[in-house]
Parts: C-alpha cells; structure tokens; sequence
C-alpha cells in the first residue's frame, strides 16, 4: 500500500481550482500509485477554446507551484490532446510535451504513462502516471493505468457538470432576487406616484441611464427608504422622469400633486 505520508493535492484549499472539489479523485490516484512502482501521479483537466491545461488534483512528490500551464505550439497540443496515450521510459523532463507541466519542472521525473480522459470521444483532460527511474511499467501495471483512466474521465467529467450546473443555479437565484427586489421598487414608484407598471419600469430604467447605474442599485435604492420618505434627488428625478414619460395632461397634474406629498 502507499505510505501514509505521501502528500495529495487537495485543490479546495490552495486554490488552484476554485470552481471544482476534486477531492473524489485523490484516491484512484493513490491507488495507481500502490499498483505500479510511480512516484507521482498528476490530474489535468484541459480548456481547448483558451489552450490552457489546469493541474486539479495530485498525489505523490509534489510539483511546482504553478498549476496552471499554456499549451502553446502546434507539436505539444497534437500530443498533449492526442487520445492515444503518450509513454517515456527516459528523459521526459526534456520533452517539449512535459518540460514545462508543473511536477516535471520540479522532479525532473524519467518515465512517464500520459493517458487521455475522454468525455463523449473528446479529450477533456490528462492522467500523467510519472517515474523518477527510467524504468518501464510492466504490462500488468501499464494495463492498469489504462483501465483507472476510465473512471478517471467520469468523475472529472461529472464534477465539471456539477460544477457548471453550480454556476447556472448561482445566476439563476441572483436573477430571480433581482427580479423580485425590481418588482418591488415598481410597485413602490407605482404607489407613490400614481403611474402604470410600465411608466414605473421606464422610470427606473431613464434613472440608470442617467446616473450611469445599473438598474438593480437604483431599484435596491427605491426598495431600501421604501419605508419612510424617498431620498430629495431620487423623487425628483423620479418626478421628472415620470413627467417625460406621461402624454396625458390631466396624469401631469396628479404626478404635481404626489410630487408634493412624498
């Protein structure tokens, strides 16, 4: 079994990937580990649009600081993307595929199993199982990298949909706030000043337009002295804006009339 003081990356407390918990993954790695004679084992995740592969989660001898590398050049994205897996029994700290990932720059490491974590047949990111020695894996261990490559995938991929689905759920509720705290500020000009629903909207809208404001901290502004008298200069300019937006001579006269009361 692996020692138990074999340190393991657990990316939610230094940072390096703040929008996942991959810490699920931590013990296929130090199993990977326990089954061949590796001293590292490395998880990446990769963004194809922007070229950048994210070091998530490790176990073993620990890399740079750095988590996060550009995969620049047509050579090292072919190989680093290839879906074939990528094998090093010596020198592949001097590859241009490796050198610059953040646990070769610090252990310079011999040997290494680079394989691919596929998600619908595209390659979403990569499993580097690495040696200090030059050494090869045997078939036994080498079939068995292969076969941890598959769960791997999964619970990468599953835990980028979680946290994707996280992010929409977060902006979903902070639109669905914003919506009620808009509401409310309409129903208050609404109340105050005798107006439609929709000569209350234009009126916060004109509002934000003015100042340069978003619409949601004007609203939050009416919605907040809701309770005693309208601050001095947002009356008037509600007053004014409201006074632009009606046709109707005799709403003027009403809007004079609340002006002076609120």
């Amino acid at each position: 079994m692996l020692p138990s003081s074999l340190p393991s990356f657990q990316p939610e407390a230094t940072g390096a990937a703040p929008c996942a918990n991959h810490s699920a993954l931590v013990p296929l790695l130090e199993f990977a580990l326990s089954e061949s004679n590796a001293q590292g084992a490395y998880l990446y995740s990769i963004d194809l649009r922007n070229a950048i592969a994210t070091l998530v989660v490790w176990s073993g001898l620990p890399p740079a600081a750095a988590t996060s590398v550009d995969l620049q050049g047509r050579a090292v994205q072919s190989r680093f993307w290839q879906r074939a897996p990528v094998v090093f029994r010596a020198d592949a700290w001097k590859s241009a595929i490796f050198k610059e990932l953040p646990e070769f720059r610090q252990n310079r490491f011999e040997g290494v199993v680079s394989a691919p974590l596929l998600d619908s047949g595209q390659v979403i990111g990569r499993f580097n199982l690495c040696q200090s020695e030059p050494v090869a894996l045997n078939p036994r261990e080498f079939s068995s990298v292969l076969n941890l490559s598959f769960p791997i995938a999964a619970l990468l991929a599953a835990t980028s949909a979680r946290d994707t689905l996280g992010r929409e759920i977060e902006k979903l509720t902070r639109q669905l706030a914003d919506r009620k705290l808009f509401e409310r500020a309409k129903g208050i000009i609404h109340a105050r000043f005798d107006c439609t629903e929709e000569q209350a909207y234009f009126c916060i809208r004109n509002l934000s337009r003015r100042r340069r404001t978003p619409m949601r901290q004007i609203a939050a502004e009416i919605v907040a002295t809701s309770g005693s008298r309208l601050r001095e200069d947002t009356r008037l300019e509600a007053w004014t804006e409201l006074n632009r937006e009606q046709s109707s001579g005799c709403v003027r006269k009403r809007l004079v009339h609340y002006g002076n009361r609120v």
